[in-house]
């Protein structure tokens, strides 16, 4: 996989190969976020690179939030992605849970307003442990909540209340009134199919 980053400077020991200007999707306002080298642009179809909120954002409070992005269409020396998953930084996980903490994780599939299906994992982190009857009733309203919120939003809304944080707050709002949590994070959003009238796009 590729990382966002800016071309290093030096000699090109592969002459007869050309270097392409990745740009995020749409939703991020096709922002350049890196480079690749290859001697054919069908080569460069189908590559992900992964970059994070804060180096599309600026915001430094995002930078836990990794993003990657795949090539769809390449134009010129230009490549343009799509979204394929969005997920939480294992080190900023980890310091979400202290000692004595449990959790809760659950995966759902989700489908949003124009007809994206996602696959979603989340994480309800409470301070004790709870009974196997309160696990289920948590994980009813999170599934609840998230079909709630992407039936309402189109995949770029949908999208933009995962990484600003808004849908982890509203369901935490909503599984606290079964039990007490610490917090609920969506910690990965990976896109599993799109609409046929994107696929042919």
């Amino acid at each position: 996989m590729l990382l966002a980053r800016k071309r290093v400077a030096g000699k090109d020991p592969w002459k007869a190969k050309n270097w392409y200007t990745i740009y995020a999707p749409d939703m991020f306002e096709k922002k350049e976020i890196g480079e690749t080298i290859s001697d054919k642009p069908e080569k460069v179809l189908g590559r992900k690179i992964e970059t994070n909120m804060k180096e599309l954002t600026g915001d430094l409070k995002k930078s836990h939030i990794k993003l990657v992005f795949r090539v769809k269409e390449v134009t010129g020396e230009n490549a343009y992605t799509e979204f394929f998953r969005q997920e939480l930084s294992r080190s900023y996980l980890r310091s979400q849970i202290r000692r004595r903490n449990s959790k809760v994780d659950s995966i759902f599939n989700i489908k949003t307003k124009d007809g994206y299906t996602l696959r979603a994992s989340t994480s309800a982190i409470l301070t004790t442990r709870i009974l196997t009857s309160q696990k289920k009733a948590i994980r009813e309203i999170i599934n609840q909540e998230l079909t709630t919120i992407s039936t309402n939003n189109d995949f770029a809304q949908f999208l933009d209340e995962v990484t600003s944080g808004k849908m982890s707050s509203e369901i935490y709002k909503k599984a606290r009134k079964i039990y007490p949590l610490k917090r609920v994070e969506v910690t990965k959003i990976k896109l599993v199919d799109k609409p046929k009238s994107k696929e042919a796009a």
